[in-house]
């Protein structure tokens, strides 16, 4: 896995924007509808995703050297919206992304974020056979129609169930589905609908979501002008354990803070943020986690900027570095080494980060471990490792704040 990479790629259309949404995304309105139905709009709308495909491979090129000799593990597809790109030209970026870095032994995960429209279903199958996509991600957020309308999506709860089962009929093996939770006026009862009909799907990935009020966000500017109330935090946290209830009863494994699977079906590609291991991220406010190299000996962020106009007038151009970037200390590695690794089931191996930076970790987070295991928020899940308890799972922010 040292040797490994995953490419993230970021498509920042979409039909419209969710007003709790804080990505760098642009809406299209109509355009997208239109063209995929031959419409008037569809040569302008053509124009914008060829221009944006082109400008993704020529940062692909301009990139690839940083991480050049490594094998690629998985491609994302996220957004935005990407499923509104033409199947052929998810299958461009994916071929060129696979020239440049050539697969290991396993075959990629490659996955695409889709949300139930019309449209997109009815592109499932050339997703699958032409674009090389073999995991999904579906957006269905809930399966309660007041939910959705009042969260702003798009799309109803029928929307979603056709989604899932046209997924399944072109073949998709490999299922996620997004679930928001503690949104508005939902109640635990419409919890436990959105659980029941979740389960019942029978997705091979869960992936749950509190909502979370952005300050730039409508929904954000909303709360701050008291015009909406923040979920009371004792009824969000019994509904982070009642899905953990729910989705271990239903045999999935709690792999991650927010992330349930079937056996053998984490995901690959978001892993790899956990285990602080290299992504390319391409596209608009895009960040990529770059790998050691001369003058960066633990690493660095780099974020595109998350106007398309500025990042295309960059890669256009052929200039680098546009964005910004961060190279990361010791301090910040050793830090995000600890509350990154206790998000994760496997939680964080002392030894490991002893290997990594010549120092135990008990020397500089000494204090805060001895306090988190006496207060029952951390425990010993085996020799040299400690990892979160249910109650720290609870509370997993407060004592992640500790290592930072």
């Amino acid at each position: 896995m040292k040797s490994s990479l995953g490419v993230y790629v970021h498509i920042p259309f979409c039909a419209r924007i969710c007003p709790y949404c804080d990505f760098a995304v642009e809406a299209v309105g109509e355009a997208v509808g239109e063209a995929g139905r031959g419409g008037a709009a569809s040569g302008d709308w053509r124009e914008t995703e060829d221009r944006y495909v082109e400008g993704l491979l020529a940062e692909l090129a301009l990139r690839a050297a940083t991480f050049s000799g490594r094998s690629l593990s998985s491609i994302y597809f996220g957004g935005g919206t990407p499923s509104l790109l033409r199947p052929e030209s998810l299958a461009r970026i994916r071929e060129a992304v696979m020239d440049a870095f050539p697969p290991g032994r396993a075959s990629p995960e490659i996955t695409l974020e889709v949300n139930p429209s019309t449209l997109e279903r009815e592109r499932l199958p050339a997703f699958r056979a032409e674009a090389g996509i073999n995991r999904l991600s579906v957006g269905v957020q809930s399966f309660d129609d007041s939910v959705l309308k009042a969260l702003g999506r798009a799309h109803g709860a029928e929307e979603s169930r056709r989604t899932l089962e046209a997924a399944r009929r072109a073949g998709f093996d490999n299922l996620s589905i997004d679930l928001i939770f503690a949104a508005l006026h939902q109640t635990p009862a419409m919890l436990e609908a959105d659980l029941d009909e979740a389960v019942a799907f029978g997705p091979e990935h869960i992936s749950s979501y509190e909502l979370v009020f952005e300050a730039r966000t409508p929904f954000g500017r909303a709360l701050a002008d008291g015009r909406f109330s923040a979920y009371p935090e004792e009824a969000s946290a019994s509904m982070v354990e009642r899905i953990e209830e729910r989705l271990v009863g239903a045999g999935y494994r709690r792999y991650e803070l927010t992330n349930y699977a079937r056996p053998s079906h984490e995901a690959v590609h978001n892993r790899r943020y956990w285990q602080r291991l290299p992504v390319l991220a391409l596209g608009v406010g895009a960040h990529s986690t770059d790998p050691p190299g001369p003058g960066r000996p633990y690493g660095a962020r780099h974020g595109n900027p998350r106007a398309r106009v500025a990042w295309l007038a960059g890669v256009e151009a052929g200039a680098w570095p546009i964005g910004e970037e961060e190279r990361l200390s010791r301090a910040d590695a050793m830090a995000e080494a600890c509350f990154l690794a206790l998000r994760c089931a496997e939680g964080l191996d002392e030894a490991g980060f002893e290997a990594e930076f010549g120092v135990a970790l008990r020397e500089p987070f000494g204090d805060a471990i001895a306090r988190f295991l006496g207060e029952g928020l951390l425990e010993q899940i085996g020799p040299g490792h400690l990892a979160l308890s249910r109650r720290g799972r609870m509370l997993a922010d407060t004592v992640c704040a500790e290592f930072v």
